[in-house]
């Protein structure tokens, strides 16, 4: 019998390394899609003007269990706001429609307008449906000049019908005169485990923008929920027909069978709560497999202990 390597098997081997790699690659794209940073451009009304602002709104955490999201937002004056030392010329009031806490934050005069961050409500969606849940939530962001106007956010801009005598009489207002700052808003996140998309609310204005972002599971965590659902159903399987071919064909019972069942049971709870981002148990992936899959295992374990009590021993 040779000891070298032939043709084939060197031929087998590249092949295997080849889808190796190419696996790797997917893999390393798919993250590289998934993780990215991309930045949305939701409203550029507000550059039109000569006094406006930069908002750059940032998604920092998501929490589907509490229904909650997170965002920060950083702000960028025009040039003729602030000083050389980037404090305020006047002051400005930034307006959002947080669901707890502050909603309105004062920029006094002399000032730096510091980065705040705000919770908002994650409206429809459950978190129950993991991994295939889909959130939406509403983020608004209105900023004044000192004195706040009539409409604050969370409250829609109504859409009056102006007459040819209002509209004459509001070309003629002076921009210094409007207690409304012009802004304009970008959006961003890029959060492990989530497919994020915003897009421009329709009753946003220059000075008062609304952004309905989009949140659902990313591909890779879909994947793998399916992929251990798939793995539990697999191995309760075959621990079921391992057992009825014990139970049934009279196969000998050896005490590793008790070992790898127990660990097993134990498993699978392990295996489950490593799934990405995965909320407490009771999702619909607990239902289509984990619950199947911890009972079929516990079953077998019972069965088959009470088969090696009861079976008489051979002689």
């Amino acid at each position: 019998m040779s000891d070298k390597i032939s043709g084939k098997e060197i031929l087998a081997g590249a092949v295997v390394l080849a889808i190796f790699a190419g696996t790797m690659f997917y893999t390393l794209s798919v993250f590289n899609a998934e993780g990215g940073k991309k930045v949305i451009d939701i409203s550029q009304q507000g550059d039109k003007e000569a006094s406006h602002v930069e908002t750059h709104v940032k998604l920092v955490s998501i929490e589907p269990v509490k229904g909650d999201v997170s965002a920060r937002f950083d702000f960028e004056p025009s040039e003729n706001l602030v000083a050389e030392d980037n404090s305020l010329k006047q002051e400005l009031k930034v307006w959002v429609n947080s669901a707890n806490g502050k909603q309105e934050f004062d920029f006094p005069k002399g000032k730096v307008m510091t980065p705040v961050e705000a919770t908002f409500n994650m409206s429809d969606g459950e978190a129950t449906d993991y991994p295939f849940d889909k959130h939406d939530a509403e983020i608004i962001v209105y900023i004044t000049k000192g004195k706040p106007a009539d409409k604050k956010a969370g409250d829609k801009p109504a859409e009056p019908k102006k007459t040819d005598e209002t509209a004459a009489t509001e070309e003629k207002k002076d921009d210094s005169a409007s207690e409304d700052m012009a802004i304009s808003v970008d959006f961003s996140g890029s959060i492990p485990g989530y497919k994020i998309g915003a897009a421009k609310a329709k009753y946003s204005e220059a000075d008062y923008v609304g952004i309905e972002t989009q949140i659902d599971r990313s591909g890779t965590v879909k994947f793998v929920s399916m992929f251990v659902a798939f793995l539990m159903w697999a191995l309760a399987i075959g621990v079921l027909f391992f057992v009825g071919s014990l139970v049934i064909r009279g196969r000998k019972v050896e005490v590793a069978m008790f070992n790898f069942m127990a660990a097993l049971l134990f498993a699978f709870y392990a295996v489950r709560n490593s799934q990405p981002n995965v909320p407490p148990i009771g999702v619909f992936s607990d239902f289509v497999s984990f619950f199947w899959a911890e009972m079929i295992i516990a079953i077998c374990l019972v069965v088959a202990l009470f088969t090696w009590i009861l079976r008489p021993a051979k002689t």
